[in-house]
């Protein structure tokens, strides 16, 4: 390939599909600029492979980019003196420290060492430590409630910066915790201005819709997760990054809309086994296995014949229920990796959620 000025092929990124084809450009461009020695380049080309890939859906690809950033900034101090690097590489850990829980081969130890490299930088460039204790409250809200509580409120006390999430992810995150210990009325309350529409991201209000259809769901206040999957569904349909929310929907609907549960599932079979997110994955296979449970195989017959006509695989062939122990069991391999990584048995609950709904 002819050498062309890097910040072109910066721009050109840009121009490329989401996802794989511009991964693939943006690693040719890291070839480059490693072949050409240009320390910057090869730094900020990694950075730009990192964000995309966070941001297509497939963190797979970040996490292993992500040593060989830190390799770089690491072994070389003047990327600490360059302003852009520095605060790129907070930006990266931001990231990463979200990410990395999502995949199980990643252990605990090794996660809970990439939080303190990240609160290390934190201080020494004199950021606010908000972000930090979100973070660590999200992955903590599962593996240890304690420590989670401890940080939420050391997080609400931090005020917000340029490494912040932002304001609207700021009330999104309470969300989610409040959530998480029951407290439904300050969820409602710290949800108000992104239902109003008056903050904003690209992953809200979807992903705090969300939060109150997964709340509702596990309480059996159907009605009111129907009511958030409605506002849901158009904001996420067949994009990778929303694997979970899809998962979601299908648990949700396997007990209040089966059709739309098949005709979800079969619109995202395929981007399910193209995912390389482990987490995504399991959370998916978990509302497979809830909706496939709940098929009566004469009723749904004709949307049945539906599925196996477009998605042309053998599993389909089989009876509901069969199709369910099948996800059931690819669900629960997944489900015993997590659990075992964080000492807890937060997804076996979640696997198990319906049971009871289902006669097993």
């Amino acid at each position: 390939m002819e050498f062309q000025d890097f910040a072109s092929q910066e721009y050109g990124f840009y121009l490329l599909a989401r996802g794989e084809p511009r991964l693939k450009r943006i690693r040719e461009a890291i070839t480059e600029a490693d072949q050409k020695n240009d320390l910057n380049w090869r730094f900020r080309f990694r950075y730009d492979y990192l964000e995309e890939s966070i941001f297509c859906g497939d963190r797979y690809f970040a996490m292993i980019i992500f040593p060989e950033l830190l390799s770089l900034w690491e072994k070389h101090e003047i990327l600490h003196e360059d302003v852009t690097a520095s605060h790129d590489m907070l930006i990266c850990f931001k990231w990463i420290v979200e990410a990395a829980p999502e995949f199980p081969q990643i252990s605990k130890t090794e996660i809970d060492g990439y939080f303190r490299l990240f609160k290390k930088l934190l201080l020494e460039q004199g950021k606010s430590m908000s972000i930090y204790y979100m973070k660590h409250c999200l992955f903590y809200m599962r593996v240890d409630p304690a420590i989670a509580a401890a940080d939420f409120y050391r997080f609400l006390e931090e005020p917000l910066d340029d490494i912040s999430d932002g304001k609207a992810l700021y009330y999104d995150q309470q969300v989610m915790y409040y959530l998480s210990v029951d407290e439904e009325e300050k969820a409602l309350e710290a949800a108000k201005l992104i239902f109003a529409g008056k903050l904003k991201s690209n992953a809200l209000p979807q992903a705090t819709y969300h939060d109150f259809i997964r709340y509702y769901l596990e309480k059996e206040q159907y009605a009111h997760a129907v009511h958030y999957a409605f506002l849901t569904e158009r904001r996420v349909m067949c994009d990778p990054y929303y694997l979970d929310i899809i998962g979601t929907l299908l648990s949700l609907y396997s007990i209040t809309k089966i059709p739309d549960g098949i005709r979800i599932f079969t619109m995202h079979y395929e981007l399910y086994q193209l995912s390389k997110n482990p987490h995504l994955k399991m959370l998916f296979l978990i509302g497979a296995y809830h909706l496939f449970r709940a098929i009566d195989a004469e009723k749904y017959a004709g949307l049945l014949e539906e599925l196996r006509n477009a998605r042309n695989d053998k599993i389909f062939e089989l009876p509901p229920d069969q199709i369910a122990e099948h996800f059931y069991q690819l669900a629960d391999s997944a489900v015993q990796k997590f659990d075992a990584r964080n000492g807890t048995d937060f997804y076996f609950k979640m696997l198990h959620l319906l049971d009871d709904k289902f006669k097993i």
